[in-house]
């Protein structure tokens, strides 16, 4: 029998108790790999006239998980930032933001500065002239609303600092880093291409990754998350049972 994979991997969150404990995230993998591996000891004879190994043994073991999805979506993407994804806001408004003083033409402001909002609406600027003066939409500035994006053409008249008013609906997102490391249980469902799609599956009780490496945000191709972890042993199965073991079990 020869083996070619093709399937999905779905983790499952664990709680201390290595419970599940929320629903599950589901990849189409590009690449997927298990790498089995020990730590090993040996001795050395070295009594006679050319020294030679005479025992070796296990001190310990560990299975290396390694897995690249070009999937983008936001729970998926948490995995690999350790993030949180925060859902879409409601609508909200903001009144009297206060822009930087010395905004020439040409120059760009996002709405909320630092806490970007997007989706704007109604968006009214006024100078600090008194009374304020309010340059007007494409003569004086330009709304990308979408984006938050403010662009000023023409600012030679008024009197700074500008003053910003707008409705806003800001977009779900995810926060890196703020999560810490989470536990899986990682199923991988696959079909073997050599046996006429036959269905298997890989189970890893107990999965942690790494933050993902170079993500690439200006890729001539797909930006891929490259995700690399261990499968730790679950010690509360026995290490003695040899039907599920403590790392995982292959049904094929």
């Amino acid at each position: 029998m020869f083996f070619q994979g093709r399937g999905n991997v779905t983790l499952y969150p664990l709680d201390a108790n290595l419970l599940i404990d929320g629903p599950p995230i589901q990849f189409c993998t590009d690449t997927f790999v298990v790498t089995p591996n020990v730590t090993t000891f040996s001795h050395i004879n070295m009594c006679g006239a050319v020294d030679v190994e005479d025992a070796r043994g296990i001190k310990s073991q560990a299975v290396d998980v390694q897995m690249t999805t070009a999937s983008v979506e936001d729970k998926k993407f948490a995995v690999g930032v350790f993030g949180t994804v925060n859902a879409a806001g409601s609508p909200g408004t903001v009144t009297g933001e206060v822009l930087p003083t010395g905004m020439v033409d040409g120059d760009v402001w996002f709405a909320g500065g630092k806490t970007r909002h997007r989706a704007l609406t109604a968006v009214v600027i006024t100078d600090s002239a008194s009374p304020p003066a309010t340059p007007a939409l494409t003569t004086n500035y330009t709304v990308d609303a979408a984006s938050g994006k403010i662009t000023f053409v023409d600012v030679a008249t008024f009197v700074q600092p500008f003053v910003l008013a707008y409705g806003h609906t800001d977009p779900a997102s995810v926060s890196m880093m703020t999560a810490g490391q989470k536990e899986y249980f990682f199923n991988y469902e696959f079909l073997n291409r050599q046996a006429s799609n036959a269905p298997g599956s890989l189970e890893l009780y107990r999965t942690r990754f790494d933050p993902a490496a170079n993500l690439d945000f200006q890729s001539p191709e797909l930006q891929e998350m490259d995700l690399k972890g261990s499968c730790l042993a679950d010690t509360s199965r026995s290490n003695t049972d040899t039907v599920l073991g403590q790392f995982g079990r292959r049904i094929l």
